[in-house]
């Protein structure tokens, strides 16, 4: 316990050493108490510390006076003692639970900004999980469940819209030749070639890459007609026969591709197994009449 005979001296002690408690009286020299009490409430570091007051004064008005500049409890002289050492505890307990609850607080803070943080980690974890189950795991375009779903949204904007859909399948050669006379480690260098190619062509022109199964890929070309579609089949075409992709069994010696390509003009409704029968016909039909060519065919 410390004691100051005045009010200034009152509030250098308080702001030197750590109180607990502070006992104030409103008569006091220099300074009166109900002053001393603001300037306490007025600092951050002394805020908190709770103030009693005890003065002869008992008059309603000195104690409103003395909790409204944040006083915590006033009691009147002449006074007993066992009566002021219980309002003391009672202040010090209190506070005690003050300050635990304010730790606690600043613990649960914590605790929730590190939640926020690890939710916003999960939610860029899960967008990036998502766009990994889009892409196929060799080739790196999308894979299967991808082109399934683009194909639904696709074939549902192109009937609420009347606007064409074009779907290009492009089959590798003899590509079975290629596993068995080069290895499986060619044939996967082969189709990531292959991919290569064809999301080169994709980036610049549009639509969706994918691979649809085995040595097959997809392009898929919303608002494209069956003219525009063929003629980026065709320049495809070409393009994997240049790319010098080794084939020492193909006549030619290198990988070549055939490609089926079907288009709907957005007059009639169509539906995703009707475009992949029509571009798998005109696939078979590309392969049939001698490969590395483009076959193409109209849906009415």
């Amino acid at each position: 316990m410390r004691a100051s005979t005045s009010g200034r001296r009152a509030l250098a002690t308080a702001r030197t050493y750590a109180v607990d408690l502070v006992l104030l009286d409103v008569d006091m020299p220099e300074m009166n108490g109900y002053e001393v009490c603001s300037e306490l409430k007025a600092d951050p570091a002394t805020r908190e510390v709770p103030v009693i007051f005890v003065s002869a004064l008992d008059a309603a008005l000195d104690k409103v006076a003395a909790f409204a500049v944040g006083g915590a409890d006033y009691i009147t002289k002449p006074f007993q003692v066992a009566e002021v050492m219980a309002r003391i505890e009672y202040q010090l307990r209190l506070a005690r639970l003050t300050k635990d609850l304010a730790r606690k607080n600043e613990q649960l803070g914590r605790i929730a900004a590190e939640l926020e943080d690890t939710n916003r980690q999960l939610a860029v974890a899960n967008v990036q999980l998502r766009a990994l189950s889009y892409l196929d795991g060799l080739t790196g375009v999308a894979n299967r469940r991808r082109f399934d779903e683009a194909l639904d949204e696709a074939c549902a904007a192109a009937n609420e819209f009347s606007s064409p859909l074009s779907l290009v399948l492009i089959d590798l050669d003899h590509f079975k030749r290629l596993n068995d006379s080069q290895g499986h480690q060619e044939g996967d260098e082969a189709l990531r070639s292959v991919a290569a190619v064809l999301a080169e062509r994709t980036e610049s022109r549009g639509g969706l890459a994918a691979r649809f199964g085995g040595e097959e890929f997809a392009w898929l070309l919303p608002g494209m007609t069956l003219e525009e579609a063929k003629a980026e089949a065709e320049t495809l075409r070409a393009k994997i026969r240049d790319a010098r992709i080794r084939h020492i069994s193909a006549d030619c010696g290198v990988v070549t591709a055939s490609l089926g390509v079907a288009a709907s003009i957005g007059t009639t409704p169509i539906t995703p197994p009707a475009i992949v029968a029509a571009a798998d016909a005109a696939l078979y039909r590309a392969k049939s009449c001698g490969r590395d060519r483009v076959e193409a065919e109209l849906m009415k």
